[in-house]
């Protein structure tokens, strides 16, 4: 995901602005369902086109009846065409005239290989989907499942229930880290998304938990060995965040930093969305263990089926594992705010 700077932003910049100019803008590409969607996501997708210089575009997929099992009649098909175009039309009207602009588009056919087709055309961009009511954990509707699986840049899941009061701004940004130079990739889309809004970056950690066996009788040294580490993991945890912060500095942000225990990190995750009052989530779909084979890895899945507020998931797509954030090196990839790379 690209986007081209606010100069205003670059102060404090002691390179050339053209390093941090991007090529291109990232449109976000919201797929909406007809009867289920009143236009709640536009709000959303609307901020994070702002963010990054693009626009916003509502796709909706006309699906054959009858999941394609039996003849279409050409004149129902056109009549319900008509209808669809209508409702998208209003949809469109709905977003207002401000930036960034809205349009729409229709696609025709089976649902899953419409939105892989469009997508692949779109891969720099943010794709979008809503997270309905109804929707059970692990259980996302054909269309939001298929916006997970496809390889773009970005993937902009938001609730049914969150919706977004006119002129309202995100206040703060939840960035979950695991310590991993995968992790730190959602880094530079945060502080974009942050720097328009004027919003705060929460950077969150939770302290890997040491394994002890426990099938044993009660074992004193491995109880106190437990401790130190977990001890020492916080602490490491705690040094980490502060150098990201450091680092981020840069661009002048409010930047907090908070350091979880050991535990269950998809827990700690869902916890800190409340106990934070965040309005918005930036992390990668993979961290430190994840597989690649997969569209998600298991803690990004997790927070993005139980979240209230919407989550903005990066993918990792040149294939390296790049440098930290605070490190002497740059990383390759798209194009980044100070302090990022």
């Amino acid at each position: 995901m690209t986007r081209k700077p606010d100069p205003k932003s670059q102060s404090g910049n002691q390179g050339s602005s053209d390093d941090h100019d991007a090529d291109e803008a990232s449109d976000v590409i919201v797929f909406v369902e007809e009867k289920r969607d009143n236009g709640s996501s536009i709000g959303h997708a609307q901020k994070v086109a702002r963010a990054f210089g693009g626009k916003v575009v509502l796709v909706h997929v006309q699906r054959q009846p009858h999941k394609g099992a039996g003849p279409v009649d050409p004149v129902e098909w056109d009549i319900r065409k008509q209808q669809t175009l209508k409702w998208l039309g209003k949809l469109v009207r709905s977003a207002g005239d401000d930036d960034p602009p809205c349009e729409a588009k229709l696609l025709e056919g089976h649902c899953g290989n419409q939105i892989q087709s469009f997508l692949e055309q779109h891969r720099g961009d943010i794709a979008g989907a809503l997270r309905y009511r109804g929707d059970s954990a692990w259980n996302l509707s054909e269309v939001a499942a298929s916006v997970l699986s496809s390889r773009s840049a970005g993937v902009l899941m938001i609730p049914q229930e969150a919706e977004l009061e006119s002129g309202k701004s995100y206040n703060r940004i939840l960035v979950p880290l695991d310590g991993s130079t995968r992790g730190e990739i959602a880094l530079p889309s945060a502080v974009i998304l942050a720097l328009a809004e004027n919003a705060e970056l929460v950077l969150f950690y939770v302290a890997p938990e040491p394994g002890v066996t426990e099938f044993e009788v009660k074992d004193q040294d491995a109880e106190r060995l437990h401790t130190l580490v977990c001890q020492r993991n916080e602490k490491a945890g705690r040094s980490y965040l502060t150098r990201i912060k450091n680092r981020l500095a840069q661009n002048g942000l409010k930047i907090t930093t908070r350091v979880c225990g050991s535990g269950d990190a998809r827990r700690a995750l869902i916890d800190a969305v409340g106990r934070e009052k965040a309005d918005f989530v930036v992390m990668t779909t993979h961290g430190q263990s994840g597989h690649m084979d997969v569209p998600t890895g298991d803690v990004a899945r997790f927070v993005l089926d139980r979240a209230d507020i919407p989550v903005l998931l990066v993918r990792h797509l040149n294939g390296s594992n790049g440098n930290h954030v605070f490190g002497n090196l740059a990383s390759k990839g798209v194009r980044q705010p100070v302090g990022t790379d």
